[in-house]
């Protein structure tokens, strides 16, 4: 390993530990340092990201023989993020409004599209299913009758145009546990992903083995200058939030 990626993974893996004292609930230094070193470097990804896209996709074509028509097209999406820079002038801030508006105006009208499509469309052909085959068997009559049930119990519970009494509210109430138990599903996996990114980051800490004293001795460096920082009062005097 040379020296570059040995001081980045031991480096990375301070940081780390400094961003995980935000969990001691008082503000620090350390906290605002790796907070701060990690939006400087994703800032500068990007925009090294986006100079090299617009390099490779925008301007060369438009120096480099031979030339096509659909790289003139890149002409007037040069000239539009040119226009974008007028946002910083005051009296001329007018002018990025265009830019603005066309990019608004596609992303909604792929958006919409979208939406439609997934978020509708998707969602009605997806509960409408049979509900017996052949083929599924009893596990799946079980699983489409679920879904039956949980929909036109869910929608009962929104029906606010008549009084909820009578059969509607055995119904009403069927349909609020069912979302009860789809936002704790939702909730659980989303932890969970969160648990298994940290698991796994973790153990790309640990392994190979010559990571461990590193980031051992990460860890309790980091809780040292944590304890010695709030015991002498310097912890929220050196934050920078």
């Amino acid at each position: 390993m040379d020296l570059l990626s040995f001081t980045s993974t031991v480096v990375g893996i301070f940081i780390s530990f400094c961003m995980y004292t935000t969990l001691y609930g008082k503000g620090n230094p350390l906290r605002s340092w790796a907070e701060f070193s990690y939006i400087a470097c994703g800032t500068t990804m990007s925009v090294m990201m986006a100079y090299t896209y617009i390099k490779k996709t925008a301007i060369m074509p438009l120096i480099t023989p031979p030339f096509t028509i659909e790289a003139l097209a890149w002409i007037v999406a040069i000239i539009l993020g040119l226009m974008m820079w007028f946002r910083v002038h005051p009296t001329y801030s007018y002018i990025s409004r265009v830019p603005i508006a066309f990019t608004v105006g596609i992303g909604m009208g792929y958006s919409i599209r979208t939406v439609i499509f997934t978020g509708f469309l998707k969602q009605i052909s997806g509960t409408i299913v049979k509900l017996w085959t052949a083929e599924g068997g009893w596990s799946y009559l079980i699983t489409r009758l679920t879904i039956v049930v949980c929909v036109i119990t869910m929608l009962s519970f929104f029906l606010y145009t008549t009084e909820i009494k009578g059969p509607h509210v055995w119904s009403a109430t069927v349909g609020e546990y069912a979302m009860y138990i789809a936002f704790g599903v939702v909730f659980a996996q989303t932890f969970m992903g969160r648990l298994g990114l940290f698991v796994g980051y973790m153990q790309q800490c640990m392994y190979p083995v010559w990571k461990q004293p590193y980031t051992l001795g990460s860890a309790i460096l980091v809780f040292l200058i944590l304890l010695i920082l709030d015991k002498t009062g310097w912890a929220e005097r050196l934050s920078a939030t």
